[in-house]
């Protein structure tokens, strides 16, 4: 069973959502920070460089988004630009943002200036190739679609209904812009309401609140019998039994079963996790013990990349490990794991140096 849970207090808004029992995703929203990925901007340009293939774009805010630019791509200073963000500020640069915007339904994502046809890479075999088939069908010329994991089994019609009603924000979207001056926003993709309605309810979902003002909202969007209110005595999380899992999303550190830990570090470019043996040292065979320590390291790894939907590169150093067979192991293990992970994840090689490559994408 499905359970999304959703706590606000204050400014700050979480969800937790549950599957078969385990602490599945964990979402965040802050109404005096609000994220700016997936929002849509009219842009004005600041500054161009060629040389460097970059545009540095006016959005309305304290910094330039940065724009990388393709080789025949020109850019006037005032320009007016239609820009998504993709990638958040992150320490002293600014946020990312790209042309080629997409916007997301249940089922689909709507690429109006891109042709393409693409089908999650969760869904497999025969249905795949029916979707595939059926994407195409329905593609809007010179426009292009992917079709969601929550789109498997689905119908024409409900796929219909969903690109319909993509291309409707699309419309709108563009008719904001043509009368909108530059810098403006034109559209956000940060209610975390909608997102999460969008992207984890499903038919045999429950949704648990403990905030009245939240409750009303979703009475008028999904049946009744879907939601309740939490109105125990214990904090909601404590309550559902996650609150402990919760809590380890914003550590810096986090131990291990064995008693080793691992130790996380974002910066700029990368993800840095540092895998260690702490007290440690096992009973008989250093290198067995070794081997232990890295694999309770992997699997919780994997998890907190999940749960803190970490993006992007990530370089893992794992203890050293001597022999090939052990190195085997640990990769094999790595890659099974990451498979499980619904966004997708993929263990690129372990350096001459025995760091750990990962990529991963995140949910936005």
């Amino acid at each position: 069973m499905k359970r999304i849970l959703i706590s606000h207090k204050n400014v700050l808004t979480c969800a937790a959502v549950k599957i078969d029992g385990e602490l599945e995703a964990v979402y965040s929203s802050r109404e005096d920070d609000p994220r700016l990925v997936g929002n849509i901007y009219k842009g004005r340009v600041q500054n161009f460089l060629p040389g460097m293939r970059a545009a540095f774009i006016d959005i309305g805010r304290d910094k330039n988004v940065f724009l990388q630019t393709k080789a025949a791509q020109k850019f006037y200073i005032g320009q007016s630009v239609l820009l998504q963000i993709e990638k958040d500020a992150v320490g002293t640069k600014g946020a990312r943002a790209t042309l080629n915007i997409s916007l997301a339904g249940r089922l689909a994502i709507f690429l109006p200036n891109l042709n393409y046809v693409g089908v999650s890479s969760k869904i497999r075999g025969a249905e795949r190739d029916r979707l595939h088939d059926l994407a195409k069908k329905i593609r809007p010329a010179g426009a292009g679609i992917i079709v969601r994991t929550a789109a498997e089994g689905c119908d024409e019609t409900a796929l219909l209904e969903d690109l319909a009603a993509l291309q409707k924000l699309w419309a709108h979207i563009v008719e904001r812009n043509s009368k909108r001056k530059s810098p403006a926003l034109l559209y956000s993709d940060n209610d975390l309401i909608e997102k999460l309605l969008r992207d984890e309810f499903t038919p045999d979902t429950e949704i648990v609140v403990d905030s009245l003002k939240i409750y009303r909202r979703l009475e008028k969007l999904v049946p009744a019998e879907k939601i309740s209110l939490h109105e125990g005595t214990a904090q909601i999380f404590e309550a559902f039994g996650v609150a402990q899992d919760i809590a380890t999303v914003d550590k810096r550190e986090l131990p291990l079963p064995s008693g080793g830990q691992i130790v996380f570090d974002k910066t700029e470019a990368l993800t840095a996790v540092d895998v260690n043996t702490g007290k440690f040292v096992g009973r008989d065979d250093f290198d067995e013990t070794i081997l232990k320590t890295n694999l309770e390291a992997a699997e919780l790894i994997l998890r907190q990349l999940k749960l803190r939907d970490v993006g992007g590169i990530v370089i893992v150093d794992f203890i050293d490990m001597v022999g090939d067979a052990h190195k085997n192991i640990l990769m094999h293990f790595l890659r099974t794991k990451a498979a499980l992970d619904r966004n997708k994840t993929k263990i690129v090689d372990m350096t001459p140096l025995g760091l750990v490559e990962i990529t991963r994408h995140s949910r936005e």
